[in-house]
């Protein structure tokens, strides 16, 4: 692990969250056993890639950053008090792109991008909280079978 992050320096690598890109979404699904209500809260992180050289006087540089946004969605669905479920979900890569030049000078410009292409990631949430929807119900159903084991004992 020590040797990670000399070696990602080393190759220009730097992952930082992007506070200003909190996502949320609540949706209520039915069930048998009752209503459920699920909450996501989804986050952004951005990851930048310094490649190429500095030209030497004369010749051209080949300097870029190349980026890339994360989206991390934290579920937690609930039924009354029979059911409290949790999951994490991650995206990688919902948003990539490349800026010519120094990664440490284009930050800001990429921030802009990313908050531009705000939409883009709100779309990639929904996706993630559509495939969530039969997690949760499966969820339910383990919630639902555990309570008549434990009834039965």
């Amino acid at each position: 692990m020590k040797n990670l992050v000399p070696a990602a320096l080393a190759l220009g690598v730097s992952l930082t969250a992007f506070p200003a890109q909190a996502l949320e979404h609540r949706i209520a699904l039915d069930h048998p056993d009752g209503p459920i209500t699920a909450d996501y809260r989804g986050a952004v992180s951005l990851e930048t890639r310094q490649t190429g050289s500095a030209g030497p006087g004369g010749r051209a540089a080949t300097l870029r950053c190349d980026w890339s946004v994360s989206l991390s969605v934290e579920r937690t669905a609930i039924r009354g008090t029979a059911l409290t479920a949790r999951r994490s979900m991650t995206r990688e890569g919902a948003l990539k792109g490349s800026a010519p030049g120094w990664c440490s000078k284009s930050r800001d410009g990429i921030e802009r991008i990313v908050e531009a292409r705000r939409d883009s990631l709100r779309e990639a949430m929904m996706a993630i909280v559509a495939q969530d929807r039969d997690a949760i119900l499966v969820d339910a159903d383990d919630a639902r079978q555990r309570t008549r084991t434990d009834k039965e004992a």
